[in-house]
C-alpha cells in the first residue's frame, strides 16, 4: 500500500530535543498515514566557541547517509537546519527538493532562511519565566546566568529578561548578568555571586543544565531553596522534573513543533498556500524551586532500580568488548553482522537491516588502504546482511534507492526507520536501518554502538584487502610473471617438503628437467613476442601433463624444472609423452610459421634418506640434452 513519505534530517538523534521533535512529527504521521524516515549523524555540530573541527572523512562519511534519500519516494522533508553538521549539504537538500517541488520545513532555526519555518519562541519563553518572578513573586533582584556570548539562543532569552526587568521599572545591572556557556561553568558563576555577599532575590538560568548545577552549589554553600533564594531554568528536561526541588521551569514546545512540521507539510503537499514562519509558544512550568508547588516528598531510589540502570550500562560494555573481542576471529561477513543482533535487541529495536555496498561485500570493490582513497559516492545497489525482526534472508540484493529490500509499498501500516551510515576512513560502506522503539533510545550507547559498527565492518573489509594484496606479493615474490610458474624461490620453499612427503607416501618421486627446443631461432625469425608463447605454451603443456599438485618451475629463460610423484616409472614417462602430443596438438591448430617443442630428461630420488637434490636435477639436466639431441635427429627443423 502506497503511503505519504516525509524525510526528516537530524543531528544528534540521541538528544532530548531531536527526540521530541521526532516523537511529535511520528504521532501526526501515524494519524495522517505517513511514514517517517529519519536519516541520522550521531557526531554533533561543535558547539559555538569551541575550537573543534570535524576531520573531513568523518563529515564525508555522516553527510553520505542523507544522500540517500530518493526523492522519488518523498514527499515532504524536515530539517533541523541548524543543528545540520555541513551547511553545504542543508543546501543540497534544499535544492534537490526546490528542484522536484517537494515541500520542505525548517524547525527551530534561527541561521537560515532556506524554507518554510516552524519556530519555538524561545524569546516568549524566557519572558514567561521572568514576568512569573517578577509578576507573581514580586522580586526586583534577579541573576541570570546566560549561554555562551553571541550566541542566537542566548541573545534572545537575555533579550527577554532585560525586556521584562524594563517594562516593570526595574534596572539593568550588567553586574547580574554571567556567563555559563550552557554548562558546568554555570558553577563558577554560581560561586561568584554568592562570593559577594548578599544573594539576589534570585537566579534565573538560560537552561535547566545550568540551574540543576547552580541549585547544587547553593546547598553545597549551606542555602536553602526556595527559602533563601529562587533558581529557574528553561528547557522543561527530564532533568528538571527529577531533580529536588523540582526546577521552575519553560518548556519550549519542542514535541509540538513537530506536530507543527507535519500538518504545514501536509497542507503544503496538498497545494494550499501556508504563511512562511508559523511560530509555536511555549509555556511555564511550575516548580518547586520558586516555592509554588509545594515539595513533594519522593521515595528513594530502590537498590533494584539503581542496580538497573548500572547494569543497563555495564552490559553494553560487556557487549561492545565483546563484540570487537571476537572480531579477531571472525572468517566470513556473515558472521561479521551476527553480534548486532544481540545490539538490536539491547535496544529493543523492531527491524534491522545492514545495507552494505554489494561490491565491497563481493570484493569487486575493496576498501582503498592507499592515503588518496576512493571518492565518496553512493552505490546503486546494496546487500542486506542482517536479518532482524523480518524475514528477508541474508545476501538479498537490492537498488539503493528502495532504501530496504523490497521498499515499503508492501507495508499495509506507515512505517518510521531510521538510517544510520556505516564508513570507514574515505569509503561509505553502507547504512543500518533500523525501526527504533517508541519511546526512548540511549543515543550515548546508540552512537557508540554505531562506531563500533563502522570500524570492525570497515577493517574487516579492508583485512580482505590486505590479505589479497600478501596473496599477491607472495605469488609475485615465489611465481614467475610469464608463465604463473614457481620461480626458483618458489623452487627453494617447496621442493624438500615436497619430496618428502612424497616419499613418506610411497612414491615415485623424480625430478624432470625440461628446455624448449628451438628457442633461438624463433626469437630471432619472428621475434621475442613469439618467444614468449613457445616459453607459455611449453610451461602449460607442463602443468596439463604432470600430475595435479607437481611443482612446476621456470629455472631460466627457456629452461624449466618439475618435481612430481608417481605411481611408478611407466606413469613418469606417460606424462612426458603427454608433454609431446600436447605440443603437437597444438603446432596442428596454432597457425603459426613455427613449431613449439620441448624436450624433457629425468632423474628419479632414491627412497631413503633425502639425497643431495643439486646432484639428482644435474643428472636430470643431462639426460634432458641427451634426449634433445635424441629429438634433433629426427625432428624436422
Amino acid at each position: 500500500m502506497k503511503h505519504k513519505t516525509i524525510a526528516v534530517c537530524v543531528t544528534g538523534y540521541d538528544e532530548q530535543n531531536e527526540i521530541m521533535k521526532i516523537m511529535g512529527a511520528l504521532s501526526r504521521c501515524r494519524e495522517l498515514g505517513f511514514n517517517l524516515l529519519t536519516f541520522f549523524n550521531s557526531v554533533r555540530k561543535p558547539e559555538l566557541n569551541l575550537d573543534f573541527v570535524i576531520p573531513e572523512d568523518i563529515l564525508n562519511g555522516e553527510m553520505q547517509v542523507l544522500r540517500l534519500i530518493n526523492y522519488d519516494l518523498i514527499d515532504g522533508i524536515i530539517v533541523f537546519g541548524e543543528s545540520m553538521l555541513s551547511e553545504k549539504m542543508l543546501f543540497e537538500i534544499t535544492e534537490k527538493a526546490k528542484a522536484r517541488g517537494i515541500p520542505m520545513v525548517d524547525i527551530d532555526d534561527p541561521m537560515y532562511d532556506i524554507c518554510e519555518k516552524i519556530t519555538l519562541s524561545n524569546e516568549y519563553a524566557m519572558e514567561n519565566v521572568i514576568r512569573h518572578l517578577v509578576e507573581d513573586h514580586g522580586l526586583t533582584k534577579i541573576d541570570f546566568i546566560n549561554g555562551f556570548r553571541n550566541n542566537p539562543q542566548s541573545d534572545e532569552r537575555l533579550a527577554a529578561y532585560k525586556k521584562v526587568l524594563t517594562e516593570h521599572g526595574i534596572p539593568v545591572e550588567e553586574d547580574r548578568i554571567f556567563y555559563g556557556e550552557f554548562w558546568r561553568k554555570s558553577i563558577d558563576c554560581t560561586k561568584e555571586i554568592i562570593a559577594r555577599g548578599e544573594l539576589p532575590e534570585a537566579i534565573a538560568c538560560a537552561n535547566d543544565t545550568m540551574a540543576i548545577f547552580c541549585m547544587d552549589t547553593l546547598k553545597e554553600a549551606g542555602y536553602r531553596i526556595p527559602e533563601d533564594i529562587i533558581v529557574t531554568g528553561f528547557d522543561a528536561t527530564i532533568d528538571s522534573m527529577e531533580c529536588k526541588p523540582t526546577l521552575t521551569t519553560a518548556r519550549r514546545a519542542i514535541y509540538e513543533s513537530g506536530i507543527a512540521a507535519v500538518d504545514k507539510l501536509a497542507r503544503m503537499m496538498n497545494g494550499e498556500s501556508v504563511e512562511y514562519d508559523t511560530p509555536v509558544e511555549s509555556v511555564l512550568v511550575k516548580g518547586e524551586s520558586c516555592g509554588c508547588v509545594p515539595f513533594k516528598e519522593r521515595r528513594d531510589e530502590t537498590y533494584e532500580e539503581r542496580y538497573f540502570k548500572l547494569n543497563r550500562f555495564k552490559q553494553f560494555n560487556r557487549y561492545v568488548l565483546y563484540m570487537n573481542s571476537e572480531f579477531t576471529n571472525i572468517k566470513s561477513s556473515e558472521e561479521l553482522y551476527e553480534p548486532l543482533r544481540e545490539g538490536c535487541s539491547f535496544f529493543n529495536l523492531t527491524k534491522a537491516y545492514a545495507c552494505i555496498n554489494v561490491d565491497i561485500e563481493h570484493k569487486q570493490d575493496l576498501i582503498d588502504i592507499d592515503d588518496e582513497g576512493n571518492p565518496w559516492q553512493i552505490p546503486d545497489r546494496m546487500v542486506s546482511m542482517l536479518q532482524y525482526g523480518h524475514d528477508v534472508p541474508i545476501g538479498t540484493e537490492f537498488k539503493t534507492s528502495e532504501l530496504i529490500p523490497g521498499g515499503f509499498d508492501d507495508e499495509e501500516a506507515p512505517v518510521h526507520f531510521v538510517f544510520a551510515p556505516i564508513y570507514f576512513k574515505k569509503n561509505f560502506l553502507g547504512y543500518l536501518a533500523i525501526t527504533p522503539p517508541e519511546d526512548y533510545i540511549e543515543g550515548d550507547m546508540f552512537s557508540a554502538w554505531l562506531v563500533s559498527i563502522s570500524n570492525n565492518t570497515g577493517s574487516f573489509y579492508m583485512n580482505n584487502e590486505l590479505s589479497e594484496a600478501i596473496g599477491e606479493l607472495q605469488k609475485l615474490y615465489l611465481r614467475d610473471p610469464l608463465t604463473g610458474l614457481y620461480n626458483r624461490r618458489g623452487l627453494n620453499k617447496f621442493e624438500k617438503p615436497y619430496i618428502e612427503k612424497a616419499l613418506e607416501e610411497g612414491k615415485l618421486a623424480a625430478l624432470i628437467c625440461a628446455d624448449v627446443d628451438g628457442l633461438k631461432r624463433v626469437n630471432d625469425n619472428f621475434g621475442h613476442e613469439e618467444g614468449d608463447n613457445a616459453i607459455v605454451r611449453s610451461s602449460s603443456a607442463l602443468i596439463r601433463c604432470f600430475p595435479v599438485g607437481s611443482i612446476c618451475v621456470r629455472t631460466g629463460g627457456d629452461e624449466f624444472l618439475v618435481i612430481a610423484a608417481f605411481k611408478d616409472e611407466r606413469e613418469l614417462k606417460a606424462s612426458i609423452k603427454d608433454v609431446y602430443r600436447n605440443l603437437e596438438e597444438y603446432n596442428a591448430i596454432s597457425n603459426k610459421p613455427y613449431k613449439v617443442g620441448c624436450s624433457c630428461g629425468y632423474a628419479l630420488v632414491p627412497s631413503g634418506s633425502l639425497p643431495d637434490l643439486d646432484e639428482i636435477q644435474k643428472l636430470a639436466d643431462k639426460n634432458m640434452y641427451d634426449e634433445k639431441l635424441k629429438r634433433k635427429t629426427v625432428r624436422k627443423d
